[in-house]
């Protein structure tokens, strides 16, 4: 058993004299003018080549803006009336910022230049036809280079390990497991292995105290550059060797459609770019309190996903089957309903689960008749799933009407909580009107080898159709993108939505999801979160995040990586940290990617951990062929340890609808089962009270909402993480072998002590095996 012991806390030294720090050549004058960019502008990200912005994304009326300037020599070409290129110089910093002036007013843009190596990866086959194919590639097939006898890929990746294959004669190569440059990829094979680790770290900050006008923060190394953006506008430091002080200048915010501001640390130096910080603000005061923050503070959202046709049937009368033997029951409407989720919000239940955002699947109107064809056992589907819209606008009778619709968003928002809509752009079903009178609109079934274009996720991914009776949509087209933008915006004008989810968003070209978000932006000033599903490389994924895209998307490879450690129970958190690692890396320390505990088009969690579905086995196939139980009720304590990793790491928590108590079920359908509110069994409870605990933590802890984030250490079958926020920390432990702690406290400390899911004994505290413990420590004076 391990032993660990630590104090509470470390205090920052006392500040001496302090120096004024400039980080910038641009005007250094303090604003009192807000900038007229709502919510955060994310960093973009740019290599040596630079980068190509687009001042639509960033200013509402492009006439307001005066001029552009930039820091440490980078260049500003202007291309057209809206298009910028910033360029890099070879030597230019990590760091950053482009700054859009208007009426003197300064709005500031993070600019990150990419820590990039490149490597060439020799194939030493003997094969004529050799591909590649990577998480570099977005998995999509590569040719690869020759000369002088030797083939080729030449690949670019940051910091971090990347999977990658050599496909020889269209079969991928069999690796030996046991070669060091092989890793599993989850799934009962191996990738090959490319791994760019640094020399040197980055170099660290961290928070110090919270002062009358504002707080301090240090870092661990001297840094060559900093910024510090107060509602994106760059603020003066003040600097004593390695600690810093700032000071909030007082600001005329009435402009903001926020209570909230968020002051925002980027720093870095030759070694890399540090971890950012992120101080939420209210009244010129640095929040310590959670209490203080509402459901338009995204940070601090908890989402719950539900499918509505099987969530819960508040009216029967409007249930209706597709009438069609070829469709089996699984496959079939099960009755759930706008009424049922009006009903479930009013009685209660997602405030007592702590949940503050609800995301409901498409409730546009779907076919009446059954399409597809699962070969076996020969089943046709129903449209319950709400992706196969025949209308953009109008609610499926079978859910209900616009003034249910309105009442569960007036309902959720007495609450305090958020209504996001799943919204489906990339595809219609083919008795769309929009394709019966435009089917020039929709891209082509066949590929010019005559080859049918559909499930082409990576090679045709902007084209490729889901089935042959679901048109993708041409969105080269300018009339496309204005006809379904607009059908987007009328969910958002129409009602008081929070949000969207935006379904297949990598199969979606960035002129819709610019378009779209222009338009969100000249029609409301209310805080608006758009979170979008894309599978593939961490640079696809990152490449739709942007002010003028979408501000989130799942985070599938850290899921991935979750249902290995945990589920797999593989006795080793290794892939978790480096997945942790490099998503923050990417996204950032504090992104707003969601953080999932299932999906609809997955196997549920709790039947993999439990071995009811196999890793090596078609999970879709086994919901159709057998009854999926529950065997091992210690797959129960294994999605508890999942819910706490979503809850204490960085992003937006999601919990799929049943997995609050551990719904069962291979894939699709069998993911959908119809939810359970009553008849749990006794660890169905007990996970769910779990769940519940875990939420009220999330949601009462500004250090998991806010805080910075170590991984302390990972070893042996224990992961240890810290969250810190000035003077609360949290600490979470994962292990797979039983572990104690003690914490100690300095003479004179007045500490509050709170704990989840561990022994307690005074100071001393164990978690046993196959679980964990979370240990939050605050300062009460």
């Amino acid at each position: 058993m391990k032993i660990i012991s630590f104090f509470s806390w470390r205090y920052i030294p006392a500040l001496g004299l302090l120096i004024l720090l400039s980080a910038c050549s641009d005007d250094q004058t303090k604003p009192s003018k807000a900038s007229i960019i709502q919510g955060q502008t994310l960093p973009v990200y740019a290599n040596n080549a630079g980068v190509q912005i687009d001042v639509r994304d960033f200013l509402v009326e492009t006439s307001q803006l005066d001029s552009i300037t930039a820091t440490h020599g980078l260049v500003i070409e202007k291309r057209s009336e809206f298009l910028y290129g910033v360029l890099f110089g070879s030597n230019d910093p990590f760091v950053n910022l482009v700054t859009l002036w208007t009426d003197g007013v300064r709005n500031d843009i993070p600019f990150i230049k990419k820590d990039e190596m490149t490597a060439s990866l020799i194939y030493d086959g003997d094969a004529e036809n050799v591909q590649i194919k990577g998480e570099f590639t977005n998995w999509s097939l590569q040719d690869l280079k020759e000369e002088d006898g030797e083939r080729y890929y030449l690949a670019t990746i940051p910091k971090g390990n990347f999977q990658y294959l050599f496909v020889e004669n269209g079969v991928e190569e069999q690796l030996d497991p046991n070669d060091l440059d092989v890793v599993s990829n989850g799934m009962g094979g191996y990738n090959r292995l490319l791994r760019n680790t640094p020399s040197k770290k980055a170099p660290r900050l961290s928070l110090g105290q919270i002062t009358e006008d504002g707080f301090t923060f240090k870092a661990n190394e001297k840094l060559d550059q900093l910024y510090v953006l107060y509602a994106n506008q760059k603020i003066e430091v003040q600097q004593d060797s390695l600690s810093y002080k700032v000071d909030l200048p007082k600001v005329d915010f009435t402009n903001r459609n926020n209570k909230t501001q968020l002051v925002r640390v980027y720093g870095g130096n030759l070694s890399g770019i540090a971890n950012d910080l992120l101080i939420p603000v209210q009244d010129g005061k640095v929040v310590t309190d959670p209490d203080q923050l509402s459901r338009t503070d995204h940070h601090a959202q908890v989402l719950y996903f539900m499918m509505v046709d099987r969530f819960l049937d508040g009216d029967p009368s409007n249930s209706s089957k597709v009438d069609d033997p070829e469709v089996l029951p699984q496959a079939n409407y099960m009755g759930g309903d706008l009424a049922g989720v009006l009903q479930k919000i009013n009685d209660g239940y997602f405030e007592e689960l702590g949940i503050n955002t609800i995301w409901l699947s498409p409730i546009t109107q779907n076919p009446e008749g059954a399409y597809g064809l699962w070969p076996e056992p020969r089943t046709k589907f129903s449209g319950y799933h709400g992706y196969w819209p025949v209308s953009n606008t109008k609610i499926d009778d079978r859910f209900g009407d616009r003034q249910l619709m309105q009442n569960i968003i007036a309902a959720a928002h007495e609450r305090d909580i958020n209504v996001i809509l799943d919204y489906v752009a990339n595809h219609v079903h083919e008795e769309h009107p929009v394709y019966q009178n435009n089917p020039d609109w929709a891209t082509d079934l066949y590929l010019p080898d005559g080859s049918l274009n559909t499930e082409r996720w990576d090679d045709h991914r902007l084209t490729t159709w889901f089935d042959t009776f679901m048109p993708t949509l041409d969105f080269s087209k300018p009339e496309v993108v204005e006809k379904m933008t607009d059908s987007a915006l009328y969910w958002m004008t129409e009602y008081d939505l929070d949000g969207f989810r935006h379904d297949a968003t990598k199969h979606v070209p960035e002129v819709y999801w610019k378009t779209l978000t222009r338009k969100i932006r000249q029609n409301t000033d209310r805080p608006f979160y758009q979170i979008g599903e894309t599978y593939g490389s961490y640079d696809l994924i990152r490449s739709y995040l942007s002010t003028g895209m979408l501000d989130a998307q799942f985070d599938f490879n850290m899921y991935d990586s979750g249902v290995s450690a945990f589920a797999k129970a593989d006795k080793s958190y290794s892939n978790l940290t480096q997945t942790l690692a490099k998503g923050l890396d990417y996204y950032g320390h504090h992104h707003l990617m969601g953080n999932i505990s299932g999906n609809q088009d997955r196997a549920r969690f709790i039947s993999y951990a439990s071995g009811d579905v196999s890793f090596d086995e078609d999970a879709k196939a086994a919901g159709w062929t057998r009854d999926v139980m529950m065997s091992d009720s210690t797959a129960y304590d294994r999605l508890g340890m999942l819910h706490a990793f979503n809850m204490t790491i960085p992003g937006v928590p999601v919990i799929y609808y049943g997995d609050e108590y551990g719904s069962i079920g291979a894939n699709d359908p069998d993911n959908r089962r119809m939810m359970k509110f009553d008849d749990l069994s006794e660890r169905e409870l007990k996970l769910k009270e779990l769940t519940k605990q875990l939420v009220d933590l999330r949601r009462n802890s500004i250090s998991l909402i806010y805080g910075t984030t170590e991984i302390v250490s990972e070893s042996n079958g224990m992961l240890f993480l810290r969250r810190t926020y000035f003077d609360e920390v949290t600490m979470i432990f994962f292990n797979e072998n039983p572990i104690s702690f003690n914490v100690v406290k300095k003479p004179g400390d007045d500490v509050a002590v709170k704990t989840v899911n561990a022994i307690e004994s005074k100071t001393h505290y164990q978690v046993p095996a196959k679980n964990f413990a979370m240990v939050q420590l605050k300062n009460k004076k």
